[in-house]
């Protein structure tokens, strides 16, 4: 596989290629986490579709789905900004494109949280803050979506195959484990992520997932993680 070496010629363009890069990072879970952010996106337009008639019980549901996304997205862009794009800028110090390229990143992942705020609002959520009503409801879920998704696709794109072209396989986990100890993250974390990661996934899919953790993880995500998790009243 070619090289990235612009932002134009030479970038993989699917999650298979960003997935290989050009080297041996295996990015299956950080796809993975992808896929559930757009999942959640999803539950957060049906429930903006239907925010005028909620019941108190609907209205908890959401609100803990809302609060395992933001939090899920949360460590996910603090760990970009503060171990993967340094790390990267490190390694691929005198190329324009990434240098290009990781600037957008931080500076997309910035836009973000207003949009978050945004929702918050919108939905009611923050004590003394808005009624639910339908339109403004479905506009900031509406953002959101567009934002995120559209951030996600370029990253997918420029971003994920320079992990490939800079770390190997055994830089990229260390760099997952730095991840999993930042600032915030707490022992309840790794449960709840991996839950989340997995909630309505497909057998195949899941099982894609687990092959690539180690040996004595799979048995707890599938058996006890994912289980606790769906047990949840969410969305």
């Amino acid at each position: 596989m070619n090289k990235v070496v612009d932002g134009r010629a030479g970038r993989p363009a699917s999650n298979e290629a960003a997935r290989h890069g050009t080297g041996e990072a295996d990015l299956t879970v950080m796809l993975a986490a992808h896929n559930a952010f757009r999942r959640d996106l999803r539950k957060l337009a049906t429930a903006a579709s239907q925010a005028r008639s909620w019941s108190p019980e609907r209205q908890s549901a959401v609100l803990a789905g809302w609060e395992v996304f933001q939090r899920q997205l949360h460590v996910h862009h603090q760990g970009e900004d503060r171990t993967i794009w340094p790390l990267l800028r490190a390694r691929l110090d005198g190329s324009g494109a990434a240098t290009s390229v990781l600037d957008a990143m931080q500076a997309e992942h910035e836009r973000i949280d207003p949009l978050l705020e945004a929702v918050d609002l919108a939905f009611g959520f923050r004590a003394g803050s808005g009624d639910r009503s339908l339109p403004a409801a479905a506009d900031a879920a509406d953002e959101l979506a567009t934002q995120l998704s559209r951030h996600l696709t370029h990253e997918e794109r420029d971003a994920l195959p320079l992990i490939g072209q800079a770390l190997t396989a055994r830089e990229w986990r260390n760099a997952g484990r730095t991840m999993g100890r930042q600032a915030g993250v707490g022992v309840s974390f790794v449960p709840e992520f991996f839950g989340w990661l997995l909630d309505g996934a497909a057998p195949d899919k899941r099982a894609v997932v687990l092959a690539t953790l180690p040996a004595v993880m799979r048995p707890l995500v599938a058996n006890v993680f994912r289980p606790l998790y769906a047990r949840r009243d969410s969305w």
